[in-house]
């Protein structure tokens, strides 16, 4: 019996669709577990730093990019392993092969998926990492630079400098209400200012309150004097921090880093960082080929039955982790001798080619061994 080329197509949307539906459950609940661990590493620097809900939304989620390059291939390579194992128990997967199906065509299109998520990591890693990085490190550096994190303390008298105290009701994007300033930092003089709203702003590298709207009391020598004001200056003795960073090298475009020396952001010590960033951004989609092909082999190339599959899975899984920590190892090397970074590339490529000669050879699988068995 042979199938018509309408079955065969039937049968690969058959397989995709069960693989992307388990990819999308998969790599959701990888990707939960992945943000959760974020969250609770920034989880102290969030709350240093009164960082509002939706900042903390808008902050974590700009992670998810790098996340997602990382969880793909290990979501694809379970998946894969999950719906092959599936077909197989539920008899399908040898009633297929029954009908004249090879490992070619059963592979086929698990291949096919693999290439399109190559693809969309490809994307994401030499287009929207290095945005969301820069986002990420921006958000970061603006709250750390940003002196009203420090006054942004509704309800309680913040010490800002030495003999300056500063208490404010509430704080809304930059702008404080009903504020109380009081100063001591001259000797024998005590001012004490109050305001109805002030906006922190940096004048001559020093950090100011704007206030609206108040009056200020002082105390001199035994001698008081009051006034009020609509608009007053007040300056809170903080030097301004730096507004210019340096870019890591997860910020760069793949021509920034191979660049990084000529445009000033590495020296000669520091450029091994920027040569294996860029590397990563080459190689790390090809892991959801690498990952699937090593799936299928454990599916094809092993003894499918009851007994056996716990094997199958180990062996996949050894595979998997094999690779892992040898394209870790390589990295390493590249970053202390950078010339041999055409090992990562060949490795990766000799492995594709050797999986897929393997994968579809003309060797008779085990599953046509099961067959006969049970007729």
């Amino acid at each position: 019996m042979e199938l018509k080329v309408k079955d065969i197509k039937i049968i690969d949307k058959y397989i995709i669709k069960q693989i992307l539906f388990g990819l999308f459950i998969v790599s959701s609940i990888l990707l939960g577990i992945a943000w959760l661990s974020q969250v609770i590493r920034l989880l102290s620097y969030l709350v240093n730093n009164n960082i509002g809900f939706w900042s903390f939304l808008k902050m974590t989620s700009l992670l998810i990019p790098d996340l997602l390059v990382i969880i793909f291939p290990i979501a694809l390579f379970a998946v894969i392993l999950f719906v092959y194992n599936k077909l197989t128990s539920d008899k399908e997967l040898i009633i297929m092969e029954a009908v004249g199906m090879s490992a070619r065509d059963l592979s086929r299109p698990t291949i096919i998926l693999s290439i399109i998520i190559t693809l969309i990591c490809f994307l994401v890693t030499l287009y929207f990492s290095p945005i969301y990085a820069t986002k990420y490190r921006t958000f970061i550096f603006d709250n750390q630079n940003d002196v009203s994190a420090l006054l942004i303390q509704e309800g309680e008298f913040n010490q800002i400098t030495e003999g300056l105290t500063l208490y404010v009701k509430s704080s809304q994007d930059n702008i404080l209400s009903d504020i109380f300033i009081n100063d001591q930092r001259q000797k024998n003089r005590v001012r004490t200012i109050l305001a109805e709203q002030g906006i922190v702003s940096t004048t001559n590298s020093n950090i100011s309150l704007a206030l609206v709207n108040g009056s200020i009391q002082e105390k001199a020598k035994d001698k008081y004097t009051f006034g009020t004001f609509e608009k007053y200056t007040a300056d809170l003795g903080v030097i301004a921090k730096n507004s210019v960073r340096s870019k890591r090298p997860a910020e760069l475009s793949l021509f920034e880093l191979l660049k990084a020396k000529d445009l000033g952001y590495a020296d000669e010590q520091t450029y091994p960082k920027y040569l294996v960033e860029f590397h990563k951004r080459l190689i790390q989609p090809l892991y959801n080929i690498v990952f699937a092909l090593i799936a299928l082999l454990a599916i094809f190339k092993s003894a499918l039955n009851k007994r056996s599959n716990s094997k199958n899975m180990i062996f996949a899984i050894s595979g998997m982790v094999g690779y892992q920590m040898l394209y870790i190892s390589l990295f390493d090397l590249i970053r202390v001798h950078p010339n041999l970074y055409p090992i990562v590339y060949v490795v990766t490529l000799f492995s594709i080619i050797v999986m897929l000669r393997f994968l579809y050879s003309d060797k008779p699988l085990i599953i046509k061994r099961l067959r006969k068995k049970s007729v």
